[in-house]
């Protein structure tokens, strides 16, 4: 993360896999599903609504556990959103 953006607007996962995020700002931000800073319920993001606050706040989501494109977003910053495309497993 950085202050007002995520340093990236995509990630992949594998599915299984987990996301760790780190708050590197001072600032606080209110991550959930969603885009575009309006937070929404979706059972297949392993994200229950997370407040990072200040520096070096590191929160690391579920295990993605269903492939397909989801959007994480801060409500508080809506600029910040960020597409994770979770991938087949590799069994």
């Amino acid at each position: 993360m950085t202050h007002e953006h995520f340093a990236v607007d995509e990630v992949h996962v594998r599915c299984g896999q987990a996301l760790t995020m780190e708050n590197d700002s001072r600032w606080a931000h209110i991550i959930g599903p969603g885009q575009d800073g309006l937070l929404e319920t979706d059972g297949n993001v392993p994200v229950a609504r997370r407040q990072l606050m200040e520096t070096n706040d590191v929160y690391t989501t579920g295990a993605w556990t269903k492939p397909g494109t989801y959007y994480l977003t801060c409500a508080v910053h809506p600029e910040m959103t960020v597409k994770v495309v979770v991938s087949d497993c590799c069994c």
